[in-house]
């Protein structure tokens, strides 16, 4: 009995270094930094909590992109699952661009801020402001 153990652990020891080296190999890069989503939902808005209607709202280094709808949002899929800390770019006309790494998937809110010399119209269109005036 005491030849069976000996033989057993010795055994052991000599497939140790294998079953060890199986459990310890680290995942590939490509599937270690994954995030478990493959769409993303969101919202933009100005600094006024108003919905921007058309701002692009992408996935840095991909040809994926979306524009806003009316009232801000957006759904932005992928056909593989996205990378976690990944870049999103948002941008609309008159507003500074923003990018936002990916940390979750869960829905984002985006708040753009108008570029200088630009205001927002009554109406909410923009309009690019100059400085004229008397010289005295």
């Amino acid at each position: 009995m005491d030849q069976r153990v000996t033989l057993l652990l010795g055994f052991g020891l000599l497939l140790a270094p294998l079953f060890g080296q199986a459990q310890t190999t680290a995942k590939p890069a490509s599937t270690q930094a994954l995030l478990p989503c493959d769409t993303l939902l969101g919202r933009v808005t100005n600094l006024y909590d108003a919905p921007l209607t058309g701002a692009t709202v992408m996935l840095k280094g991909t040809t994926n992109a979306f524009s806003t709808n009316s009232e801000g949002r957006f759904i932005l899929t992928s056909k593989t699952a996205i990378a976690r800390g990944a870049l999103l770019q948002i941008s609309a006309a008159g507003y500074t661009s923003v990018e936002q790494p990916l940390v979750s998937c869960a829905p984002l809110d985006v708040s753009l801020e108008l570029l200088p010399g630009t205001r927002l119209r009554a109406d909410g269109r923009i309009k690019k402001t100059t400085k004229t005036g008397k010289i005295r």
